[in-house]
């Protein structure tokens, strides 16, 4: 799970799921998946945790060779269980490439020409930088599009030019978002770069301390240079729209509405590289396994269970120690799909809808496993009905996971209808208890939604022990664990033997669409 944390709160959790009011009644189990639903064990899933979350493993960090052997071991599994290989080349593993690069400082530069005086910003002072450019860098007119209202960036309509935005606030999750929000609509609208105007909590020893930062070597997902991003100080910038005889304190005020349009920079032009080299030609992997449905069509239809198998790696020491085990995130969702896989392989008889069992890496870099994985499927990315996503499920209140966005599709209806024929397995599935965390934006399932695939994730929560050295093995609850993963196991046989397909509640996609576009 990335990110910072939030503490669970237990009471809410444990009442919230009853705020759903989607009902149906699930289709009656056959006796062999209720067989299959008891080897799901504590026994079998601490012997598997513990090994993916012991020391030997070294907090599973992406890349890394301890994060290659957990996918080995993974792959191991499947086919032993007589699962398909999903992934390239008539196997398991799907690769992406993780290159290590290196920002050359000394050839970065920004320089505004035309309209009243030449401007030439300084590295480290007035701007700081990111991606990178070819060794021409990137020239052209510029266009202020204030906060970069989606509605207010057609496909194509910034094509040739850089986009200049506002980026108000301290650096912080939120302001981060935003960025990457602003970074997206950018490249939608075809701008060759975006040069985001700090607020004038930006300092220039802060501009200075993330200049620091971004010059030193970093991994982008794909063989591709990372898309060029300048920040730009308020003093700086004011300097660029006086250029373009502009005033930068109007155009910020008016660009803070949500009807202000696209306004050129008129007469002037940016002339700016990011010039980087590469250090290594690193890559990670993603597992995919395969259980093929029993229906002559339907089996073509894919069910995926996700989980993502890195963690933070080996970091500052905590008490002694510095291994990021990661044993409730997310070893705990990593073995409860490993296990409902086994689940599925013990019976004799098959779902109709295949199933896939994803193991993504590179969550906690920013998602990078799943989104290589939408971006080039090794299945049609069409076919997929539904993504069952389980990060964290291991700690907190022992009867309650939150199922986040169980309101967006008809797969909250099914998860609700499971739960209610599994009183025995006494789990409150409640609603997205804590919005304000924005955790629909931060495990894998994401991914699938922004791709239109109906998608929900169970998940109890962080806790103290988030992103420490400390989140152990031996503070799993086991038992918890196992009955999310039986969950799981049923909400997948019953999507995957549904007449219908998951379709999305038109409101939900509308909602989805405005998060992820």
């Amino acid at each position: 799970m990335q990110h910072r944390s939030s503490v669970l709160v237990a009471a809410a959790l444990a009442t919230a799921g009853a705020a759903h009011a989607q009902t149906r009644a699930a289709t009656p189990v056959p006796a062999e998946v209720m067989a299959a639903s008891n080897t799901i064990t504590q026994q079998d899933a601490r012997a598997r945790l513990e090994f993916i979350s012991s020391d030997m493993m070294r907090g599973r960090d992406t890349p890394s060779p301890e994060l290659n052997i957990v996918a080995s071991y993974l792959v191991s599994n499947y086919a032993a269980m007589g699962f398909q290989p999903g992934g390239e080349g008539g196997g398991f593993l799907q690769w992406y490439p993780y290159p290590l690069r290196r920002m050359s400082a000394g050839q970065t530069r920004m320089e505004v020409a035309g309209g009243a005086a030449p401007v030439q910003l300084a590295l480290n002072r007035d701007f700081y930088a990111l991606g990178g450019t070819a060794a021409q860098g990137l020239s052209g007119p510029m266009v202020y599009v204030g906060r970069a209202a989606d509605a207010n960036l057609a496909a194509g309509s910034l094509a040739g030019r850089v986009a200049v935005a506002a980026l108000p606030g301290a650096s912080t999750r939120d302001w981060r978002l935003e960025r990457n929000r602003i970074r997206n609509a950018a490249r939608r609208a075809g701008a060759t770069g975006v040069i985001y105007v700090l607020g004038t909590e930006w300092t220039a020893d802060s501009v200075a301390k993330y200049a620091a930062t971004a010059s030193r070597p970093s991994r982008t997902l794909g063989a591709e240079l990372g898309y060029p991003q300048f920040f730009v100080s308020q003093e700086a910038a004011g300097r660029i729209f006086t250029a373009a005889r502009m005033n930068l304190a109007q155009q910020w005020t008016a660009g803070s509405q949500a009807a202000f349009r696209p306004v050129p920079l008129a007469g002037v032009t940016v002339n700016a590289a990011v010039p980087v080299e590469t250090v290594d030609e690193g890559r990670a992997p993603n597992v995919v396994a395969i259980w093929p449905g029993s229906d002559p069509v339907l089996k073509n239809e894919y069910v995926v269970l996700s989980a993502h198998m890195d963690h933070v790696g080996v970091g500052e020491p905590v008490n002694g120690d510095s291994i990021y085990n990661g044993a409730d995130d997310d070893g705990s969702g990593t073995t409860g799909i490993l296990e409902v896989a086994r689940a599925f392989a013990s019976m004799g008889m098959r779902p109709k809808r295949s199933i896939v069992i994803l193991h993504v890496s590179g969550e906690e870099k920013g998602l990078l496993g799943s989104e290589w994985f939408s971006e080039h499927p090794t299945l049609p990315l069409a076919q997929i009905v539904a993504d069952i996503n389980i990060d964290m499920i291991g700690r907190n209140n022992p009867d309650s996971v939150v199922v986040i966005g169980k309101n967006y599709s008809t797969l909250g209806t099914t998860v609700n209808a499971v739960q209610r024929a599994h009183p025995d397995l006494h789990l409150t599935l409640a609603d997205d208890i804590w919005p304000q965390e924005r955790f629909f934006f931060r495990s894998d399932h994401f991914n699938f939604a922004r791709k239109e695939v109906p998608a929900i994730f169970f998940f109890s929560g962080v806790h103290p022990d988030y992103h420490r050295p400390s989140d152990e093995v031996s503070k799993i609850d086991f038992d918890k664990l196992t009955r999310i993963a039986r969950m799981a196991f049923f909400t997948a046989w019953e999507v995957a033997n549904a007449p219908q397909k998951p379709a999305w509640d038109p409101r939900g996609l509308q909602e989805v669409r405005g998060m992820t576009r």
